[in-house]
């Protein structure tokens, strides 16, 4: 599934024409497409139809929409609430109207009682007015329309983005339209997917107008849904005729004398995702903790600083240690001084596919450009404030445009990024972007990173793209997390606990199994 900001979307439609389609021909289509589903949704069952309709493109799908519900006898009212001078497309449809049961209003000259009283004995509310193009505050004359249809008891229905909501951001103004049900017209927008938006949204319908799914997946800019299916490709396969040297072999560097849990989650989450070996390069007292919790796990105590950070003194032996591994894990717990930084340095020229997470950013805050001297493939995993760091960018900004800057930031300095948020995104080098759904706010807790982080670099080891290892433990991860909180509530579970939770997420996903073991 294609997910397409506004300006992707308007690309989309351009390219939709230059391969032969028409605007008329997308907008007649929409409309028709919208209020086939409105009737089998919405069942308007002899109740006026409000349809509230701008002056653009959106407005010129509910003019299509009141003339199809106009023809099977349903009584509908259009009120126009951008002015009554319309684009050329949406004067077309109106002039469709002419001598149908359809009754054509300007919302400036309806009373406040009127449209009070419009909005209440309505059974179906279409919103026409922005659709995608939204962005600032609602004018006053569109607020006080959407705040009246909240009121109403009768079925409300978005066309495309409900009035007042961002397309790309799922900003929401005052007063936004709070739609029972959003029909999207030919992919699903980022307003429909992010956790802040996407109750505004109700259901989200899709409604086909004629742009088929190559077209949408060549547009630049568009964004793939992170579902099982589409992480299942970066989850690597098992073999019966195999041994551990199969699978990988993985060098965690983290840790200080003050945080040892971090490099500790994070490489039992590496070895419960099937790296065929271990080895954590942390602390004396790391290192302890990690042989008490997993056996498994080989470890190699590092000297530390006086303030019990890891020692550039290491370096030496943390190259050496990398020869040996296929990928490398590096930065959970292990602070910021000049001496992390400096073996940050040194652990990008080591020419093993690299995870940077926590404290691994943090030393890269100063100068990122460092990045561009890796020797092999690397993944970075910032939350919000950890990118706001690297970019320069404040948390907002970075809120308000994270597909881009995501996507802006991997392509420069040739890094996979995982802009970890309640919606987290995955930006390749390449332009592919990822967004996935699922997950929390039981996983916003300490430790949820770094569980992460030893996922990412565990499928790392075990050979998989970066790009695609990423997806797969941002999405698996989600999985356990969201199984984690139906057993044990979202206020009760921790990172540590949701890697119980591992083994049914990766039966349900990992490849191999029947279709029938996948939920559909």
């Amino acid at each position: 599934m294609k997910i397409l900001t506004s300006s992707a979307m308007r690309r989309a439609e351009q390219a939709a024409v230059d391969a032969g389609a028409t605007f008329g021909g997308l907008m007649e289509r929409a409309g028709q497409s919208a209020a086939k589903i409105l009737l089998r949704e919405a069942k308007p069952d002899g109740k006026p139809v409000l349809i509230l309709c701008g002056k653009g493109n959106n407005g010129g799908d509910g003019l299509v929409i009141a003339r199809v519900l106009a023809e099977r006898g349903i009584p509908v009212r259009v009120v126009f609430l951008m002015g009554t001078r319309l684009s050329p497309l949406a004067e077309e449809n109106r002039g469709q109207l002419e001598g149908l049961p359809a009754e054509v209003l300007d919302g400036a000259e309806i009373s406040p009682e009127k449209r009070e009283s419009f909005c209440r004995t309505a059974g179906l509310i279409v919103d026409g007015v922005f659709g995608t193009g939204f962005s600032g505050a609602l004018p006053e004359s569109v607020r006080a329309w959407t705040a009246a249809a909240n009121r109403s008891h009768a079925v409300r229905a978005a066309l495309d983005v409900p009035s007042g909501l961002n397309c790309d951001t799922g900003i929401a103004g005052e007063d936004t339209f709070r739609a029972d049900l959003t029909i999207t017209f030919a992919a699903y927008k980022p307003a429909h997917i992010l956790k802040g938006s996407r109750a505004l949204c109700g259901r989200v319908l899709w409604a086909d107008i004629g742009i088929g799914e190559e077209l949408l997946a060549a547009v630049p800019g568009a964004i793939s849904f992170l579902d099982g299916w589409e992480a299942r490709r970066g989850i690597p396969a098992r073999r019966e005729d195999s041994n551990k040297g199969d699978y990988g072999r993985l060098l965690a560097v983290g840790g200080c004398t003050r945080m040892t849990g971090a490099i500790v989650m994070a490489s039992m989450a590496a070895m419960r995702c099937g790296a065929g070996l271990v080895k954590t390069a942390a602390p004396e007292a790391a290192c302890a903790l990690l042989a008490a919790r997993m056996p498994e796990i080989i470890y190699a105590p590092q000297p530390v600083t006086e303030t019990g950070a890891l020692s550039a003194s290491s370096a030496g032996q943390l190259l050496q240690e990398a020869r040996w591994a296929t990928a490398v894990l590096l930065g959970c717990g292990m602070s910021v001084c000049p001496d992390t930084e400096a073996l940050t340095r040194v652990m990008l020229a080591c020419g093993r596919p690299l995870v940077i997470d926590a404290d691994g950013l943090n030393c890269l805050a100063k100068d990122p450009s460092v990045l561009k001297q890796a020797a092999a493939p690397v993944v970075l995993t910032p939350h919000m404030k950890e990118f706001s760091r690297l970019t320069g960018k404040p948390v907002p900004e970075l809120k308000a445009g994270r597909f881009a800057a995501a996507s802006d930031f991997a392509r420069e300095y040739g890094a996979t990024v995982v802009l970890k948020d309640s919606n987290t995104v995955i930006a390749a080098p390449d332009g592919r972007l990822w967004v996935n759904e699922n997950g929390n706010s039981g996983m916003a807790k300490a430790g949820s990173g770094d569980v992460l982080a030893g996922m990412i670099a565990s499928f790392l080891a075990q050979g998989t793209e970066a790009p695609l290892a990423a997806a797969a433990a941002v999405f698996l991860h989600g999985e356990a997390g969201d199984l984690a909180a139906k057993a044990l509530t979202p206020y009760c579970m921790t990172a540590s606990r949701m890697m119980d939770y591992f083994p049914e997420a990766f039966l349900k996903w990992a490849p191999g199994r029947d279709s029938e073991s996948q939920g559909g």
